[in-house]
């Protein structure tokens, strides 16, 4: 958050970021612009997967009963929500959409209206929801209901599993498999303006109305590659209620330059970045926006030991050092007290030019690897896990708690590599029809 001048009271205000500048300007261009023409014209107008007409706005508990039991009957929807994320602490639900292939309908969250219903819905593993990059509209379930939603199906997900790229955005995903072109997105406007103009319903509806037919498309494809199993087992860990909530125990480990730093230094942010998630609950706001992750590093490199100390932190909203100055301080002194074995273990540890150069030829090993399989290398892993993978199976050390060889990624493409690096397999690739290809199966030396 950017210091305000006026003093220790607009801590956690509500200011203006740039982004909501950016959604003010994209706002009222949905409001002067008439719904776009979708060439959607190749698609026939019965076509069983994609459902018609326009959508009706529900605002009242009937309604969305209804639709509740339309749903259930389907035995599968798509689903998605409109929000806005950079205001408060918990992002804005603002509109959610709904489709099977027969309906497409969007909920009023803002209207007096009992959600609980629909959240107890995506918690039923006996009906299938379809979204799409669904991580932001699967957190209100869980915040809401306490456990995840089940038997979720995403499509971006699917996608890498099939010879396409991850993450890939849902215009480009609709038009490689339907040839339906897309109006650009209105990811920054204000949803939760009323009444929502032609534009954005347009928009919010075509966020849901051509999942069924992606649905089916995608997991034709998914069945023929033998990749159905792992792509569902990567859904359900997207699910996962770990990945939603708050861990003092990792969370610092996110914020930017963490990785710089000693163990002493790290006690340090680990506690600082508690207190700012507290403190930014409090006030409403998120906590990248209430203190930046460069000040938070910045504490945590250089401690300061006293309120004074504060002055000289460069970024530091004066405001808050004022209202929350001596917890700070407070917070920096109870970490820098900490017994040796309380420390957090560093994670900078370089290693050598030769060990290095020997983890990035893994790393292209299993980009490799995950395109002869069809898979999309960032679904799988990335460099620096590659790295500490490296440095794990070379030192003879315990794999079993690597994500690598953990469901899925163990088969896919974990074993292949331990092997690798021990020396006990090879592969062979070649390029067939214009895809890379793994060739047979591994030959033991």
């Amino acid at each position: 958050m950017d210091a305000p001048k006026d003093g220790p009271a607009e801590v956690g205000s509500k200011r203006r970021y740039s982004r909501a500048d950016h959604r003010a300007r994209s706002h009222e261009s949905a409001h002067l612009e008439e719904p776009p023409a979708v060439d959607d014209s190749h698609i026939a107008a019965d076509n069983p997967r994609v459902p018609r007409g326009a959508a009706a706005v529900l605002s009242t508990d009937a309604e969305l009963a209804g639709l509740i039991d339309h749903l259930r009957s389907a035995g599968s929807f798509a689903y998605d929500s409109e929000f806005i994320g950079e205001l408060t602490y918990f992002p804005k639900l603002c509109l959610i959409q709904a489709a099977t292939t027969k309906r497409v309908a969007l909920i009023d969250p803002l209207a007096e209206i009992d959600l609980r219903p629909f959240w107890e819905l995506l918690c039923d593993g006996s009906v299938e929801k379809i979204v799409h990059a669904g991580q932001q509209d699967i957190e209100p379930v869980i915040r809401h209901m306490g456990r995840s939603p089940a038997n979720v199906f995403d499509t971006q997900i699917a996608a890498g599993f099939i010879a396409l790229p991850y993450p890939a955005s849902l215009s480009k995903l609709v038009q490689e498999l339907t040839g339906v072109r897309l109006g650009k997105g209105l990811t920054f406007t204000h949803w939760d303006q009323r009444p929502l103009s032609a534009v954005q319903l347009r928009y919010a509806v075509d966020d849901v109305r051509y999942l069924p037919l992606l649905r089916a498309e995608l997991g034709q494809r998914l069945e023929a590659r033998g990749h159905a199993a792992w792509a569902k087992a990567e859904c359900e860990a997207q699910c996962d209620t770990s990945r939603y909530r708050f861990d003092p125990e990792t969370q610092y480990l996110r914020v930017r330059g963490a990785g710089s730093l000693q163990p002493r230094n790290l006690a340090v942010l680990r506690e600082l970045t508690v207190w700012r998630d507290t403190a930014a609950r409090a006030h409403d706001v998120p906590p990248r926006s209430f203190l930046r992750d460069e000040v938070l590093i910045d504490l945590a490199r250089s401690p300061a030991k006293s309120v004074e100390k504060l002055a000289r932190v460069r970024g530091l909203p004066r405001p808050v050092e004022a209202a929350h100055g001596a917890h700070i301080v407070q917070t920096t002194l109870r970490a820098l007290e900490l017994p040796a074995t309380a420390l957090p273990t560093s994670r900078d540890s370089e290693p050598s030019p030769a060990d290095r150069f020997r983890a990035d030829a893994l790393w292209a090993s299993a980009q490799c690897l995950a395109y002869g399989r069809g898979i999309d290398p960032a679904l799988l892993t990335n460099r620096q896990e590659i790295g500490e993978f490296f440095r794990l199976v070379q030192g003879g050390g315990d794999t079993s708690e690597s994500r690598l060889m953990q469901r899925w990624r163990r088969e896919a493409i974990g074993e292949q590599l331990a092997q690798m690096i021990t020396g006990e397999s090879q592969f062979t690739l070649k390029w067939a029809g214009g895809i890379l290809q793994t060739c047979g199966t591994l030959r033991y030396l």
